[in-house]
């Protein structure tokens, strides 16, 4: 089974338990994440050939009537065209209502230009590093009473999953790599280069911990400042500025050298590793 699979699992399972959980897409019957669910599940996966934001104003419409509604979009452009939409309804509603909507989108590497989302306030931004991971955000956006945007880098929705799948909650991090002296925020594809990268500097006595941040909005800031105070040196992994400043902020006394940023590339996360240790 692979990460997209994954999703479908998922999207399965919650469309039987709840007529209150609805698809909707321009291409639901050719995804690889929801293919077979409109057969399934007729009158809860809508095939809508209409554009972005009109997408995620009709998700959103059925949010505030109750229902959760999960939205694939196309590419990480479509973004833009829903960002009044997701901004000035779905996150900045809340008091009477509740908006729980789902915006799943593919990433490829270099596509994941995503600072605007991240900014709004009200709105989660999560993105899985493994397939495993893909099903349970999906899962987790479920049980959201607000709206999420899941950035899904098509590497992990193509990649063989693990047996075990985890339960994950939005908002938390994880250290899927212990080590004592640097510490590499990653999310999406940035995990397994720095995991590479960790490879390739343990032959020269580097320990590097590596954390997949998995929700880039909000970040979680007690796993990050735990983690840098205790290697006293940072790399992010990615064109992240907010986990950027929020590893200065929340461990600036502890810093042994200054932060880092690198490309979500095995051998420029090493590079950057090595500068911080030998700084």
């Amino acid at each position: 089974m692979n990460g997209a699979e994954c999703i479908r699992e998922v999207l399965d399972t919650a469309l039987g338990q709840s007529t209150d959980v609805h698809v909707l897409g321009e291409a639901v019957a050719l995804s690889p994440a929801t293919t077979g669910l409109m057969g399934n599940h007729p009158d809860q996966v809508h095939l809508l050939p209409a554009a972005d934001a009109s997408l995620i104003g009709v998700a959103v419409g059925m949010a505030m009537g109750g229902k959760r509604p999960v939205v694939e979009l196309a590419h990480p452009a479509s973004l833009w065209g829903a960002l009044q939409h997701l901004g000035q309804e779905a996150a900045q509603i809340g008091g009477e209502f509740s908006t729980p909507v789902v915006v799943r989108v593919p990433i490829a590497p270099g596509e994941a230009a995503h600072p605007p989302i991240t900014d709004i306030p009200g709105l989660t931004v999560a993105s899985p590093a493994t397939a495993q991971d893909a099903g349970a955000l999906v899962s987790a956006a479920l049980r959201a009473q607000g709206p999420v945007v899941l950035l899904e880098p098509r590497s992990v929705l193509a990649a063989q999953a693990a047996r075990d799948t985890p339960e994950i909650t939005l908002g938390t991090a994880a250290i899927v790599r212990p080590g004592q002296h640097a510490t590499a925020l990653a999310w999406g594809d940035g995990v397994g280069a720095a995991l590479k990268a960790a490879t390739l500097v343990a032959g020269e006595g580097i320990d590097l911990e590596v954390i997949d941040l998995r929700t880039l909005c909000p970040l979680d800031e007690d796993t990050i400042r735990e983690s840098v105070q205790r290697t006293g040196r940072v790399v992010v992994v990615g064109a992240q500025t907010a986990t950027l400043t929020t590893a200065v902020q929340t461990a600036f006394l502890h810093l042994e050298s200054p932060p880092i940023q690198a490309k979500a590339e095995a051998t420029d996360v090493a590079a950057k590793v090595r500068n911080s240790v030998h700084y």
